[in-house]
């Protein structure tokens, strides 16, 4: 009976701190997005256990929109840990540029946790919200998308590998433009469990349709959690309206 309840006591303790951890990444994840005139921005989580490897962050400088999302390989609390270090190095000095930002963050992860054999993949662009004008670096990430006004679908293609890979390749920059009626997504792997692979583009055009830009990304994460998705689901859109 002593073994079984210190067994117990162990197991809500371990329990204790995974909710804890849980609440304290809630508390970090952004809560109030910025909306600068002519644009529509959302975006949300789903953690597929407690805690998320994925992670995303908008914040406005002057007339520069920075859109972040990061998923780091692998789930649970080691994920979250690495993905919270990710999102507080992009916080980090904001007037940095975006090669600059991924060149010490990639220097930094294969410092820190290059033995583990983790790697971090990321898209990081900054919008011009007078121009339309997307300049990003896509660290391996490769799932961010234009849906143009005129229903056609432009992929952002990668510009460098996933982060913390080790083997020093320098990443590129690509260039977009947002013109009024496209919109930006972006989106972590989870999501592809979760599509009609079939017609995955048609599908999310249905469920823009129906639900609108916000409505959608609700309608991602609700589908997510009834579905038990097995991996974290983060999705991002900014739409340019005018």
């Amino acid at each position: 009976m002593k073994d079984l309840a210190i067994w117990v006591q162990t197991e809500l303790a371990q329990q204790h701190e995974l909710d804890h951890a849980a609440v304290v990444q809630r508390a970090l994840a952004p809560r109030n997005l910025p909306q600068p005139p002519g644009f529509t921005v959302t975006a949300a989580s789903a953690p597929a256990g407690a805690v998320s490897g994925d992670f995303h962050d908008v914040t406005l400088h002057d007339d520069q929109l920075r859109i972040t999302l990061a998923d780091v390989m692998g789930k649970g609390i080691g994920a979250g840990i690495i993905a919270s270090a990710v999102r507080a190095s992009m916080r980090t000095a904001p007037e940095r540029s975006l090669l600059r930002t991924v060149s010490e963050i990639d220097a930094m992860l294969e410092h820190d946790v290059g033995d583990l054999h983790m790697f971090v993949t990321l898209f990081c662009g900054d919008l011009d919200t007078r121009t339309g004008e997307i300049t990003y670096v896509d660290g391996g990430h490769s799932l961010s998308f234009i849906l143009r006004a005129d229903g056609s679908w432009e992929h952002l293609n990668s510009t460098g590998l996933p982060l913390a890979m080790g083997l020093d390749e320098p990443h590129g920059l690509g260039t977009a433009r947002l013109n009024p009626g496209d919109a930006l997504l972006s989106c972590s792997d989870g999501l592809l469990d979760l599509l009609d692979l079939d017609d995955p583009f048609g599908q999310v055009e249905q469920v823009l349709a129906q639900f609108g830009i916000e409505g959608a990304v609700q309608e991602a994460m609700r589908i997510a959690v009834a579905a038990k998705a097995v991996d974290d689901v983060t999705v991002v859109v900014v739409r340019r309206d005018s």
